[in-house]
């Protein structure tokens, strides 16, 4: 994989102008973060980006716009194309005026996505500390389990300090990277989430006597692990430093500027908002237990079923909030974590069965890549690579999942650390209570054995047709004696795919098409609202949005045919798809139909390209240029 090539072709720079690119331009991205598996942008105008486009570049697993922000799924590897994507900004750019830009989605939708691009937002940078220290407990545990490390040792108690750090302090990791999200000093943020943390106000609130502040009580609250009152008490400095901005004088505002937020944001922290918070998150900690404890393990199968959908929106880091306070108090979690051990697990397993059941040796290799990371916690390369491309696999690790999750409910098991779950995790599952380890490496086998099954059992359409069923059909009549979807010698014929006028794909008016960006061919301005099999060989894929189809001949020509021009923006509507991915198809049949005035009428421009995608593989790609009417008898393109 070339991490730089990706990049690059995510900003490739069309029409000659540097602020153009894939995602709608470098004045649209207000900030760009990677969490595991997925590039995590901040579009301004998220409508702008070609999501087409980024699906079909190679090392791309997907695109999807969710929770505020515009994820790119790239895998294991993400970490280096964000290297190789950040080069690629503009470093004078700046987004702290993204309030002034963007005018705010207060929709039901556009609050809730906020919400969780917030949340995203300012775990995602902490996850290695707190996942590194959860880790290094556990492995603590198992070693005085084990006898191989005393509790009275120093040894084991400096590593028990270097452990307990990250929680400990995480007020003051979550205030720097709130001041990241809320655009405000990073160091002042610090100062306040030691002010929380300050030995002599834990000795004052732990006191007899009441304590206060000119007048007003200061509630005995311990801060330690908390997490929702130094995310309050940042988002209040972040409107606290303007106003200190705006009246402090220049000579002067280097110190006056910090004094006055501090002076304002912590007394009212102490007094409001650290006592809020800390409400709040002992409330959304019981109100897991208390549904858990009404609906018991029904919520961990329900959990585990549709964890692949909540990954799949790039939704589950919105779980974090609860996933930390769960582990604050009562010090174990058992809803998110346990849910994602059985769906990781199931993913991972069903991604081998498809790999010991494919004939596509192509595919083999990447769904078993794709099983490795899926069982060692990662599920995005088995999720889009393997079980959304063949579906049926995706109910299989449903069912998988759910099955384990009925376990793992039942037994209540426990998890002691934020950490994605798989096989290199499992000393999250360790404590003092052997079995709960124990109950882990069921519930997994339990997932990897039910998903295998039902992989099997409900089976799937294999991602290629085996070559002899495609070459074993009767040729046509003796008037088409030389078969149309076969090549001619050295070179390749596609026909047209409807009736219309041939167009040059570089007078397209999108630039994806008119830079070959995707590949060489031609476009059609139709004039019926058809679109026909321009060979034989099978349906590659359908676009959920039925614009697009993919087809591959039997010589391996790989074809997209684009139905005008933004018209993913119709959602499917006046498209009617008369095939399905997989299917086998002959020159000249139906596979689209669509309502071609209707659509125009929308105000769409029904001009399609009609494109080669894999034009690399071939010496030329030709076009039939003509000023005459084409049709499905006519030739568009050569392949040589």
């Amino acid at each position: 994989m070339n991490y730089k090539d990706i990049a690059q072709a995510i900003f490739n720079k069309v029409g000659g102008n540097d602020n153009i690119n894939k995602v709608g331009g470098n004045d649209n991205i207000n900030s760009v973060i990677h969490c595991s598996t997925r590039l995590r942008m901040t579009l301004r105008k998220p409508e702008l980006a070609q999501t087409d486009e980024i699906k079909a570049l190679d090392g791309v697993m997907g695109a999807v716009n969710s929770g505020g922000q515009y994820q790119v799924i790239i895998g294991n590897d993400v970490g280096y194309v964000y290297n190789e994507l950040v080069k690629l900004l503009d470093p004078n750019q700046s987004s702290s005026d993204e309030a002034e830009k963007v005018k705010m989605d207060r929709s039901f939708k556009g609050l809730f996505n906020s919400f969780a691009s917030m949340i995203a937002g300012i775990f995602q940078p902490i996850i290695p500390a707190i996942a590194a220290s959860g880790m290094l407990k556990a492995l603590l545990l198992l070693c005085t389990v084990t006898g191989i490390m005393s509790k009275e040792s120093q040894t084991y108690m400096i590593l028990s300090v270097i452990s307990d750090a990250a929680f400990y302090f995480l007020p003051m990791l979550l205030a720097f990277s709130s001041a990241q999200k809320f655009k405000t000093n990073p160091f002042v943020s610090v100062l306040l989430g030691g002010v929380l943390l300050h030995p002599n106000l834990i000795s004052l609130l732990g006191g007899e006597k009441a304590v206060t502040f000119a007048g007003l009580p200061v509630a005995s609250v311990q801060y330690a692990t908390s997490v929702i009152p130094i995310i309050l008490t940042i988002w209040l400095m972040s409107y606290i430093e303007k106003f200190a901005d705006k009246i402090s004088p220049g000579p002067v505002k280097i110190f006056l500027k910090p004094l006055i937020v501090i002076l304002i944001v912590a007394p009212v922290s102490l007094i409001a908002l650290g006592p809020l918070g800390t409400y709040l998150g002992l409330g959304m900690s019981n109100g897991v237990f208390w549904i858990q404890e009404r609906i018991g393990w029904l919520t961990v199968v329900l959990m585990s079923i549709v964890m692949p959908l909540i990954v799949m929106f790039g939704m589950h880091k919105v779980f974090y909030p609860i996933i930390f306070a769960a582990l604050a108090s009562p010090g174990y979690e058992t809803l998110v974590l346990v849910a994602m051990l059985a769906s990781n697990m199931a993913q991972g397993a069903g991604a081998f069965a498809v790999s010991l059941k494919t004939k596509d040796p192509k595919f083999k290799q990447i769904a078993l890549s794709a099983g490795i990371s899926g069982v060692f916690g990662i599920t995005e390369p088995a999720l889009y690579g393997v079980h959304l491309r063949l579906k049926k696999t995706l109910f299989a690790c449903m069912i998988g999942a759910g099955v384990a999750g009925l376990f793992a409910g039942l037994m209540n098991l426990k998890a002691y650390a934020a950490v994605g779950p798989g096989f290199a995790s499992l000393p999250m599952f360790i404590s003092e209570d052997h079995s709960n380890l124990v109950y882990a490496l069921i519930t997994m086998a339990i997932s990897i054995i039910v998903t295998f099954i039902a992989v099997y059992v409900i089976g799937f359409q294999d991602t290629v047709t085996e070559p002899a069923k495609i070459e074993a059909r009767p040729e046509p009549a003796k008037a088409q004696s030389i078969s149309k979807s076969k090549s001619f010698k050295s070179k390749t014929v596609i026909f047209a795919p409807m009736e219309g006028t041939v167009i040059p794909l570089q007078q397209v008016k999108d630039e994806a098409f008119s830079q070959e960006a995707m590949g060489k061919g031609m476009a059609i301005q139709p004039s019926s609202g058809k679109v026909v099999a321009p060979f034989d060989g099978i349906v590659a894929n359908v676009f959920r949005t039925k614009h697009s189809i993919a087809l591959k001949s039997v010589e391996g020509v790989e074809l997209l045919i684009h139905i005008g021009l933004d018209t993913v923006k119709l959602k499917g509507q006046h498209f009617t798809v008369h095939v399905q991915e997989g299917d086998e198809i002959k020159h000249g049949q139906l596979l689209i139909e669509f309502e071609l005035e209707a659509i125009q009428r929308a105000g769409y421009d029904t001009i399609t390209p009609i494109i080669v995608t894999n034009t690399a593989d071939y010496l030329e790609i030709m076009g039939h240029e003509s000023s005459e009417k084409t049709g499905p008898e006519k030739p568009l393109i050569t392949v040589l």
